[in-house]
């Protein structure tokens, strides 16, 4: 190294490799200083890109120095499987020369964004590299779609075995690498010695772009010096996620498990009834808010995700949402009893129907809603959200499930208890006739 800047590069064939080292353990202290070597290669069987990066600090030999031949430790890493190899920051030329290695065949790749931004920039757009079987590609993203349909660059890449390597893409079975140089100035400006947030994606096992990336994520990092490290980077919700994780919590975290707990362990307690208006008015508010909510995630996903039920979550949800949707409607066009009741108690067929649906359905979709709002949980965290898009639900969740599993356990026990009595407006009504009408 001469004032920063290495003024001597070889490129070796295994004998030239053997004459380098030899040249290294011939340097004394003085000269050994400030010296890196790396070397990059080919196995001819395979075509597997492999590489080394060999540190010499004060050594003067192999042999009397531990770890003069050794792979560095202190690799930055951006997410697991996906690291920042190297990264030579040329101020003269203005460009930065980035390589990224993963540890699968998918399809990867990182932009240039703003804290928070995602993959949009947050609609000022993001610089983003991708490999993938299509080759090395540029993108100004500005909208969260398949990047192929928008600002787009293919990039002319370097041949495998050249001197020197500025922009390159290999992909195989279980690796992959990519090399990438790009200005300082540009739709993500960058700034030397400044942390900057870079955000990240990978495919589903696939090599194709045209496949949907099932790994994302932001971090803060300085491309330019990446001795720093890594700091992940959370994202904050936009308000139409917010509106969906707030209304279905309170849909199907609290509103609803305590309609059909209260109708369920009410039944015979306190005033005729009272129960039947506890369900359906709870029913009801839960029924609009997992509407609201439910449209929430469709405007969502199509907005700023890109895609719809792409994760376990939406998929269970759908089936949710449509079974709580036609809940009120199977009530609303229930038979109902005759003047007089049922005759000899027996109900119709169609009676019976309705009530094994109405019943069998709601039961089944109070604990999946459970369920999907935990899986909801999980699922803003595994997209790097900030963790209030996670309290938010546990704490309502929470509530909701302490009320439900009590109250199930108080109205086994003591069907009589004071919170019963309470809600449903006194004592007992002791084998009085039901209002039929009201199941």
């Amino acid at each position: 190294e001469d004032e920063g800047e290495f003024v001597i590069k070889y490129q070796l064939d295994a004998e030239g490799n053997s004459q380098a080292i030899e040249l290294l353990e011939s340097m004394d202290d003085t000269s050994a200083n400030n010296v890196q070597v790396s070397i990059t290669g080919f196995e001819a069987s395979s075509s597997a890109e492999v590489v080394e990066v060999l540190a010499l600090t004060s050594c003067a030999s192999s042999s009397t120095c531990d770890g003069f031949f050794s792979i560095p430790t202190d690799q930055v890493c951006i997410t697991d499987g996906l690291c920042v190899e190297s990264s030579v920051l040329d101020m003269d030329a203005g460009t930065l020369t980035t390589t990224i290695v993963s540890n699968d065949g998918s399809w990867f790749g990182i932009g240039f964004s703003t804290p928070g931004g995602g993959m949009t920039g947050g609609g000022a757009g993001s610089d983003i590299f991708v490999c993938s079987s299509e080759g090395l590609r540029r993108f100004v993203v500005t909208a969260k779609t398949n990047p192929s349909s928008q600002s787009t660059e293919i990039i002319t890449e370097d041949a495998a075995n050249a001197e020197e390597i500025k922009n390159l893409c290999v992909l195989e079975a279980g690796s992959g690498r990519m090399t990438f140089t790009r200005t300082l100035a540009g739709a993500r400006e960058i700034i030397p010695n400044e942390a900057q947030a870079i955000i990240w994606a990978r495919g589903p096992g696939e090599q194709s772009l045209s496949t949907r990336h099932d790994r994302r994520g932001e971090v803060s990092l300085d491309l330019t010096n990446v001795s720093g490290g890594v700091a992940t980077t959370k994202q904050t919700p936009e308000w139409i996620l917010w509106l969906h994780i707030v209304f279905m919590s309170l849909s199907w975290g609290i509103l609803l498990p305590m309609g059909a707990v209260i109708a369920n362990r009410t039944r015979n307690v306190g005033k005729p009834g009272a129960w039947f208006v506890w369900h359906k008015s709870l029913g009801r508010i839960g029924w609009t808010l997992q509407t609201i909510g439910a449209l929430c995630a469709i405007y969502y996903a199509e907005v700023y995700a890109g895609a719809h039920f792409e994760f376990t979550h939406a998929k269970y949800g759908i089936f949710i949402v449509v079974a709580g949707f036609l809940q009120p409607i199977s009530a609303v066009l229930r038979p109902h009893p005759p003047k007089g009741g049922w005759p000899d108690g027996n109900k119709s067929p169609a009676r019976w129907a309705f009530e094994a649906w109405h019943k069998g359905f709601g039961w089944t979709t109070v604990i999946s809603g459970f369920i999907n709002v935990i899986l909801g949980v999980k699922l803003v965290g595994d997209l790097g959200f900030e963790s209030t898009a996670s309290t938010v639900p546990i704490i309502l969740v929470i509530v909701g499930f302490a009320f439900f599993a009590g109250f199930m356990v108080m109205g086994l026990v003591a069907p009589e208890n004071p919170l019963a009595l309470a809600l449903t407006g006194g004592s007992s009504y002791a084998g009085g006739k039901k209002n039929d009408d009201d199941e």
